[in-house]
């Protein structure tokens, strides 16, 4: 479904997080290199940062990397992408904090992502919880 409104803006990345995750374990695991990844760090005042792995795909045919004008399609073409590790995916479920983070970037309050039934199917038979976090900007 594309989104003919260019004020809204949308990312899509796989996050895998954990006080104890390995990112380099992570890639080994699922022989795919990732977007983003930092190991487990402590700050100055002894907090915890957990460490992380992304991946927001490699087949993003849009202008802007990572960016996408219909959230749907962003996520059905990661989707695609992770379709054939997706047992791998579900058996960190038990032990990390996996989900589909997505951006939403807005510059105007009329609208947000649409979804179709056959998306949602997919993100529930993928069983990775969505997160959509949402930004505005007047630029």
């Amino acid at each position: 479904m594309t989104n003919p409104r260019t004020n809204h803006r949308y990312t899509v990345e796989l996050r895998i997080a954990s006080e104890d995750l390995d990112p380099d374990r992570i890639t080994r695991e699922l022989g795919l290199n990732p977007t983003r990844s930092q190991a487990p760090t402590s700050r100055n005042d002894g907090r915890q940062i957990p460490g992380r792995w992304s991946y927001c795909g490699n087949s993003i045919p849009n202008a802007e990397p990572g960016e996408w004008d219909s959230l749907e399609d962003g996520l059905l073409s990661v989707m695609r992408e992770l379709h054939p590790i997706r047992s791998q995916l579900a058996a960190y479920l038990d032990r990390y904090s996996v989900i589909w983070w997505c951006g939403h970037f807005q510059t105007s309050f009329d609208g947000g992502p649409t979804f179709s039934a056959e998306l949602l199917k997919q993100l529930g038979d993928f069983g990775v919880p969505l997160f959509i976090d949402t930004y505005f900007s007047s630029e």
